[in-house]
């Protein structure tokens, strides 16, 4: 298992490339570049007076807002430190001993199953296939290795910006339905989708399907700092074997809050959409002219490309430029990055960055 690391770690970019923070703009991080919503803001500022009390340990109020959000039972709705802690938990209480992970992908995956002791199997996505996810022959690995007891997977996944259609969704859930699999899909950056509430496995999921569903509010709503996930869990046993396992105050006072408002701020989720649509595509479509980088298609927050570079990374820090080094990730080496997609001047300072860099 490669060691992992994540992308934001702009401290340790400041110490180590001797680069003043000011200098640096975050491209190794896929947080939304609209920031903390002005609302938002207001309701935590105004909450800091409950951090003297304890938080309600069942997170009632919460619960029950994201519950009516996605429309599904209270009782389904577990919440979590982020989405990270909840994707441990859920590892941990499954208690399996083999796992499928697609790679590459989120690495967390592979640290929450090896942690617990599970053989883990790679389904390999393939460059030459701009790393898209065949769930037939995804279905015919698990048919090949009955052994496996669970699948995760990110849809969309992470690095490589790849979605998977509900079909595709829902023709691996009955598989995996039929065959006792359990089946657990990190959504994380589902909101960013201009068609997620089509493409989320949530709205189709029924009482005690084998499918867990955990979502985060770090990117979209900027708030990476304040750790806030969520699970859907519609698995009766399973979800009583969670709450028997999860830790009490899984939340502070503040996260409570945000969770309870972030989907009703309207404005900024209005505001956030135009950007995505404009700004996505128009990155993705400047970054594949560049001649020296193979671009993987994208449909979300973040782009993966391919450098003959392996020190591109180092080079562009010289130019305040910090993007993220894929070489961590499995079926990636060192000339595989990820870039965000940040606000234009941002993004137009990105392409100037590498334009420099590529052509020294």
């Amino acid at each position: 298992m490669k060691v992992a690391h994540h992308g934001g770690n702009l401290a340790a970019v400041s110490r180590t490339q001797s680069v003043s923070l000011q200098q640096l703009v975050d491209f190794s991080a896929n947080i939304n570049p609209l920031g903390l919503a002005p609302e938002l803001r207001q309701l935590l500022t105004t909450g800091l007076d409950e951090l003297t009390q304890y938080p309600d340990t069942t997170y009632f109020t919460l619960r029950t807002q994201l519950s009516q959000h996605f429309q599904v039972p209270v009782d389904w709705v577990f919440v979590g430190n982020g989405a990270v802690q909840l994707l441990f938990d859920v590892a941990a209480t499954l208690a399996i001993k083999n796992v499928l992970l697609l790679a590459p992908a989120f690495a967390e995956y592979e640290r929450a199953f090896t942690r617990i002791g599970a053989t883990v199997t790679y389904f390999d996505l393939q460059p030459e296939q701009q790393f898209r996810i065949d769930v037939a022959a995804l279905i015919e690995t698990l048919r090949q290795q009955p052994e496996i007891e669970a699948v995760c997977l990110g849809n969309p996944n992470n690095p490589t910006g790849q979605v998977l259609s509900r079909q595709a969704m829902q023709q691996l859930r009955a598989y995996c339905q039929q065959q006792h699999i359990w089946l657990l899909v990190d959504e994380a950056f589902m909101d960013f989708l201009p068609d997620a509430a089509a493409v989320s496995l949530v709205p189709t999921l029924q009482a005690n399907d084998c499918v867990v569903i955990v979502r985060s509010a770090t990117k979209f709503f900027a708030i990476p700092g304040l750790r806030l996930g969520y699970a859907i869990v519609p698995h009766v046993q399973l979800g009583q074997r969670l709450l028997a396992y999860s830790e009490p105050w899984a939340l502070n006072s503040l996260a409570d809050i945000a969770g309870q408002h972030i989907y009703q701020l309207t404005d900024y989720i209005q505001q956030t959409r135009h950007w995505f649509a404009t700004e996505q595509p128009w990155l993705q479509a400047q970054l594949v002219q560049i001649p020296q980088l193979k671009v993987f298609p994208s449909q979300v927050n973040y782009i993966l490309f391919w450098a003959p570079l392996t020190d591109l990374a180092t080079r562009l820090v010289k130019l305040g430029i910090v993007i993220r080094t894929c070489g961590d990730y499995r079926q990636l080496d060192e000339h595989y990055y990820r870039v965000a997609v940040k606000d234009h001047g941002a993004n137009l300072r990105l392409l100037a960055a590498l334009n420099q860099v590529l052509n020294q």
